[in-house]
Parts: C-alpha cells; sequence; structure tokens
C-alpha cells in the first residue's frame, strides 16, 4: 500500500471547543451537491437521534467549512454559511469529510487540503480504504490520529472498489458506536452498506477470560472520562475484582488503575499539545477532577507541570 507523507511547521492559532462531543467536520466548495453532502450530516444526525433514543447523550457535532467560509451556493441554488477552514486545526475534529470532484489519489503540492494539514505540523500518510481515506497520524506520537475522508461529491452511487458517501459515514459510525448503531442507520438511509455490516467475529465465539479482560480494557478507553472504579471495570468483565486485577495485569502488564490513568493522561497530553483549553477543564473533561489535581499527578508523573508541558511542545512543533 502506497504511503504520501507530509509535514511542516504547526498552525499558529487553536481554537478552544467546550463541546466534548466528537467533532465532525465536513469541507465543500462552491457548486456542490446537496445531494451527497447531506448524506454525511444526515447520517451523523440519525447517529445521534439512536444514542438520544437510549437515553446517552449526542455523541456527533457537524461544522460545514469552506476554504473562505460564509455563504456557499451548491449546484442547485440553495447557499448555506460554511466557517472558515483556516480557522481550525485537524486536531479539533474527530473525523475530518471533504466533497471533491474526481477524488485523487493523493493532494497534490498546491491543494488546500494538503496546505491545510501540512501547516499543522501533522505527518499525512494515505491509505485508500473504502472511497479515499487520508490516515493523518502526528510526528509527536502523543497526539491522536484523524482520519481525512474524501469522497466524490456528486456520485449517487459508489465508484468500483469505493463507496457512496452515506457509506463513508455509517462506516465512520460503525467504527464509533459499533455495528448494532450502525446496521439501524444503514437501514435508514437504505445504503448498501447494510449488507457488508456483520457482527464482529469474535462475538460468535463464547467469552473466554481474555476476551473479557480485554473487552474491559475497551470499555475503561470508552469511559475514561467519567468517575468509574475498579470495582466497575471488574463488573464489566463479569469477574471478581482480585481476578479482574490479576488477568488484567497479566494481560497489559500494570493494573487496572494504572491503565485508566495511562488512558487519561495520553489524551491530557494531545489536549494540552494541540488545543489551548485551560487545564482545568481539561481536567474535568478527562476524569481528573480540577485543575489542582490534575497539576499535582501530572508533575508527579512527567516532572513538570501542564502548563510547562504545553509550553515545551508548542515550542517544539
Amino acid at each position: 500500500m502506497d504511503l504520501v507523507e507530509f509535514s511542516a511547521p504547526r498552525i499558529n492559532e487553536k481554537l478552544d471547543l467546550s463541546n466534548p462531543s466528537k467533532h465532525i467536520g465536513l469541507l465543500v466548495s462552491q457548486n456542490f451537491f446537496t445531494a451527497t453532502a447531506g448524506a454525511i450530516g444526515h447520517a451523523f444526525r440519525l447517529a445521534n437521534a439512536c444514542e438520544l433514543a437510549r437515553g446517552e447523550e449526542a455523541p456527533y457535532r457537524l461544522t460545514v467549512l469552506s476554504d473562505e467560509g460564509g455563504l456557499v451556493t451548491s449546484s442547485c441554488g440553495i447557499s448555506i454559511i460554511t466557517e472558515q477552514l483556516s480557522r481550525y486545526s485537524v486536531s479539533d475534529f474527530h473525523a475530518f469529510f471533504v466533497a471533491c470532484r474526481d477524488v485523487p489519489v493523493a493532494p497534490q503540492p498546491n491543494d488546500r487540503l494538503h496546505s491545510w494539514i501540512i501547516s499543522q505540523g501533522a505527518t499525512a500518510s494515505l491509505r485508500i480504504t473504502q472511497g479515499s481515506k487520508l490516515a493523518v497520524v502526528y510526528k509527536d506520537t502523543s497526539r491522536l490520529a484523524v482520519p481525512i475522508i474524501l469522497f466524490d461529491d456528486g456520485l449517487a452511487t459508489p465508484r468500483i472498489g469505493g463507496a457512496t458517501p452515506a457509506e463513508l459515514a455509517v462506516a465512520q459510525i460503525e467504527r464509533d458506536l459499533g455495528p448494532d448503531i450502525a446496521r439501524k442507520i444503514a437501514l435508514e438511509l437504505q445504503t448498501n452498506l447494510l449488507k457488508r455490516i456483520k457482527p464482529r467475529e469474535d462475538d460468535a465465539r463464547p467469552l473466554t477470560t481474555t476476551r473479557k479482560v480485554r473487552e474491559s480494557a475497551r470499555w475503561i478507553k470508552e469511559n475514561y472520562s467519567k468517575p468509574i472504579s475498579v470495582a466497575q471495570a471488574a463488573e464489566s468483565a463479569a469477574m471478581s475484582k482480585r481476578n479482574f486485577r490479576r488477568r488484567f495485569k497479566q494481560e497489559f502488564g500494570m493494573t487496572p488503575l494504572e491503565y485508566l490513568l495511562g488512558t487519561r493522561f495520553e489524551v491530557v497530553r494531545t489536549m494540552l499539545s494541540s488545543t489551548n483549553v485551560p487545564v482545568g477543564k481539561i481536567a474535568r473533561r478527562c476524569g481528573m477532577g480540577d485543575g489542582n489535581r490534575l497539576g499535582r499527578l501530572f508533575k508527579e508523573r512527567y516532572g513538570m507541570s501542564p502548563t510547562e508541558f504545553r509550553a515545551q511542545r508548542h515550542v517544539s512543533l
């Protein structure tokens, strides 16, 4: 599989995005097709509706962007207000969809997407999967990868070996929320992806102790921002606390609490490196209490305060 890499200095300004939900970006241009771009937004709206029906918070919010921002007119004459692309960085998003005409194999050197990526010090590795998907991996390993998904604007049916925009959105939802919700949305949208969404192979096999422990680790990663306990993690694995601690350490080389703290600190480091969100707000989002507690634990772990860490990372990028 071919890989294409880009790198350059980081973007100068970061936005303080206070909403903790999964932020989806959709980049459009003048004369975009409302049917294809609208399918992206509709899929994530349905995902929010499904989660709200289950008593959960809506997981997604969508921002439509363009090069210059402001009014953008679709091919059918409908105008919408968009945000300016340069006001955001890749790390502000959970996933980023780009409406293109004749999707290229890779962004060209003068392409707006290429310029936006390299302005942030990101390394972009191109991986063609369903449709065209650009996996953005930062040189600083503490920063999270953000998928950038290019789709053919105007195609109602998939290209050979590709997928429609709706199917690409449902595929992202399946990765985030699982096959059950993705299947409901695919059924609502009547996409061909419904045929390809199947229960994970592991789901058909009896739960072994190893699988239980690994599922509990996934549960910890999904719920790190909440005030969870080892007892709750053990309960999620249907094991006693004592046996759970022992088997978890055998599997991961650390205790469940160490794993939880490691997960939280990974997110803390990412937010310190890539946003200007205040330390106290980061602490609350990551289940670390307040800024004072996070500052104390962070200094014990890394030998510096969160503010010093942020300044060091911003200077080095």
